[in-house]
């Protein structure tokens, strides 16, 4: 009996310390963040977007949720909603502190508990990874979590509309998308400023993803130079917008490209 009662304090001991590592899963990095204003959350205007009690209104950092009449707009508020409204949170910094709205640009966690609300909107399918040349802390953490609900097609990923693509899906797409696909090669940007990484081969019209000049000297220091991606299986994302040889995604910053496995 005595053997049996440590086994099973063992046992509780064992999934209370299990419950706590998942729990803090993917939030490694945020303590590194400057501590920025805190208050009472009001009222929420999209799924990444919210005001606080000062007045301040704050731009979830670092994701991209449907808004206005987009598919999934609604439930990404509400659920923003849901978890935030009438809490106070705490304002991270980890790169621009303001957009170009005036609005803070910050990670955030709920000061009562220390859930990192953008880890749990990623990880329920609620928004997309979503970086910026000026604002990419906790991309790596971010990615894991997107990748947790993508896989699981919870929330935005059960939709169409949000499927991630291969190059020659891309086609009439605009907007924010995440391709994958393997580099074939690469080129001087149609622009004549950077480098066009080719997806595919042959006629008509073609998906390219070009990095910008003046990020090129990122991309080689985080080992993703065009020398280095051709041949590679890899997912991007980003902007898309129609260039004279066919759709074009934007890449300012290497958080934009992930090597898959098998490339």
């Amino acid at each position: 009996m005595a053997s049996s009662g440590k086994l099973t304090r063992g046992l509780r001991v064992f999934a209370f310390l299990a419950l706590a590592a998942l729990a803090g899963c993917g939030q490694g990095g945020l303590e590194r963040l400057a501590r920025g204003e805190t208050g009472k959350v009001i009222s929420v205007h999209s799924g990444d977007s919210l005001t606080l009690d000062s007045g301040l209104e704050v731009r979830v950092a670092g994701v991209e949720t449907p808004r206005g009449d987009q598919p999934f707009a609604d439930q990404a508020r509400t659920a923003l909603t849901l978890m935030v409204v009438g809490r106070k949170v705490q304002l991270l910094y980890g790169g621009a502190r303001r957009d170009r709205f005036g609005r803070a640009l910050a990670q955030l966690k709920l000061v009562d508990n220390g859930d990192w609300v953008e880890g749990l909107m990623l990880r329920k399918g609620d928004a997309r990874t979503r970086t910026w040349a000026d604002n990419r802390a906790m991309a790596k953490a971010m990615l894991e979590d997107e990748a947790y609900a993508r896989n699981r097609n919870l929330g935005l990923w059960a939709l169409k509309d949000y499927r991630v693509l291969v190059p020659s899906e891309t086609a009439g797409r605009t907007g924010f998308q995440i391709v994958e696909g393997r580099v074939l090669g690469s080129t001087g940007a149609a622009d004549g400023a950077g480098v066009a990484l080719q997806f595919q081969r042959g006629p008509g019209q073609r998906f390219t993803a070009e990095i910008d000049a003046k990020a090129l000297a990122d991309f080689r220091t985080a080992g993703d130079g065009p020398e280095k991606l051709t041949g590679k299986l890899v997912r991007v994302r980003g902007p898309v917008r129609y260039g004279p040889g066919g759709p074009v995604m934007r890449l300012d910053h290497p958080e934009q490209v992930e090597l898959l496995k098998g490339g």
